[in-house]
């Protein structure tokens, strides 16, 4: 939204960028970006267990009893105790080696365990004997990741194009009206737009030799959202990043240095130069912790469309604790902590209204529903506190908000919707996502106030190398 057309080609198109958008447009980018690389990083298939609660005893009394074990080494997976399962398993494949889909199973979970080697052997065992063919496709599958994994070099990339609805594109206030000076002015109406959608994720990493697994690997995305009507918010985005992994038992560390390239409209815009470390233990199979660490220097550039962007030039420090649960093997819970402090350097001295303090929390629930299907909830809230007012807007009041997020995401190969259709593997493995999400921003001054509906529908491949 242009303020200049509310009130004419005057001093406020000099601070039209301020005025015109609660959430700066390199977050929505951030955004955009950061909800493509979830919804492909959170694909992978997970094995679905059933059966009631079996009392150990139970299987004491009956250790030949393959199927009461079998039901039981299922029982301690789903629970999330892959290591006493995998025992289990073994047990029974010593009493019966010819049961080669249990040890499909076995395989899988030595894989998840981490035990490449041993899940290779099983595998490979497996597929030399009798298998149903979905058994056999799961096998060869994973094998497959297995063998990938124990490469020196591998990479994925992963190729996204859709299209994105929004109700609000233009972020027009909820009430109507802006504030100029303390004076209330009719603003433009809400302007729904559609966007085509283009991603690029790639990741190459490296095995650095040492026993514990560290590697060292370079990231690169590029991201474009083309707007059909509100051309002054067609975005291209690139990201680069380079970093080390070093594990210590249950403990490892992630350096990296990272720097971003944003363009609005054909306009240079942003450039962003910073760093980052991740820590991250494993309190158990199903639980990890985490703690992220981010500072970058923003250095902004006036574009036709936002005169006084360069006012957001500054650093930015932020830090993310977080924990992954996993509830059972198709289920996990994410939960962040954010805190966040960004420095603009406004041309009023004294007067950092491009300057705030923020908080907040995300959590969002992952459901692997089989087949390679899976849905994701997700909600966020964020409180911004800005520094000082900003004299152009209200002189009177201090700007503070709250952002409030709800998103689904629904997402399946297409070998999923087309069963029984053959299909190749290129083609059966694309996934094909929906999206919903709300967004709402409540502030208290009005021009920063609004609300918006978004629906998006993404198609999606994973290639891995």
């Amino acid at each position: 939204m242009s303020v200049s057309r509310v009130i004419g080609l005057s001093i406020a198109a000099l601070f039209a960028a301020s005025v015109a958008f609660a959430q700066e447009p390199e977050e929505t980018v951030r955004e955009a970006a950061e909800r493509e690389t979830r919804a492909a990083e959170q694909r992978e298939e997970a094995l679905e267990y059933s059966g009631g609660s079996i009392p150990f005893g139970e299987v004491l009394a009956a250790p030949d009893d393959v199927r009461l074990n079998l039901a039981y080494a299922r029982e301690q997976i789903a629970g999330g105790d892959l290591k006493e399962g995998a025992a289990t398993l073994e047990r029974i494949l010593l009493l019966q080696p010819q049961l080669h889909d249990v040890r499909v199973l076995y395989g899988l979970v030595l894989y998840r365990l981490g035990l490449l080697d041993r899940a290779r052997f099983e595998l490979e065992t497996a597929l030399n004997g009798e298998l149903a063919p979905t058994v056999r496709a799961e096998a060869e599958l994973y094998l497959e990741r297995v063998k990938r994994l124990q490469r020196a070099t591998r990479g994925t990339l992963t190729l996204t194009v859709g299209a994105e609805w929004d109700q609000n594109r233009n972020q027009a206030p909820s009430s109507g009206t802006l504030l100029f000076f303390d004076i209330p002015l009719t603003a433009e109406p809400r302007d729904a737009d559609y966007a085509w959608i283009t991603s690029v994720q790639g990741k190459i990493t490296r095995d650095l030799g040492f026993q514990a697994g560290h590697t060292v690997y370079g990231e690169a995305s590029y991201y474009r959202s083309d707007k059909n009507e509100v051309d002054s918010l067609d975005i291209d985005a690139v990201s680069l990043a380079t970093g080390f992994t070093f594990n210590f038992g249950d403990f490892s560390v992630s350096p990296r240095a990272r720097g971003s390239f944003i363009w609005l409209s054909g306009e240079d815009y942003l450039s962003t130069v910073g760093g980052e470390i991740e820590l991250l233990y494993r309190i158990s199979p199903v639980l990890r912790a985490y703690m992220s660490f981010r500072g970058e220097h923003e250095e902004f550039r006036a574009v036709s469309d936002y005169l006084t962007a360069d006012e957001r030039t500054g650093r930015r420090f932020s830090a993310r604790p977080g924990a992954v649960w996993h509830l059972n093997p198709s289920m996990a819970l994410t939960v962040e902590g954010l805190w966040m402090d960004k420095n603009g350097h406004t041309r009023l001295p004294g007067f950092e209204y491009e300057s705030f303090g923020r908080y907040g929390v995300f959590a969002q629930h992952s459901w692997l529903h089989g087949g390679g299907a899976f849905t994701l909830i997700g909600g966020w809230a964020e409180r911004s506190d800005y520094d000082s007012i900003n004299p152009y807007i209200s002189p009177s009041t201090v700007r503070e908000e709250w952002l409030y997020r709800a998103r689904f995401t629904a997402g399946a190969p297409l070998s999923w919707f087309l069963r029984g259709v053959d299909m190749p593997r290129a083609l059966s493995t694309i996934n094909l996502i929906t999206q919903y999400e709300y967004e709402k921003v409540d502030s208290n001054i009005p021009n920063f106030d609004y609300d918006t509906h978004k629906v998006s529908l993404l198609l999606s491949k994973r290639i891995t190398f």
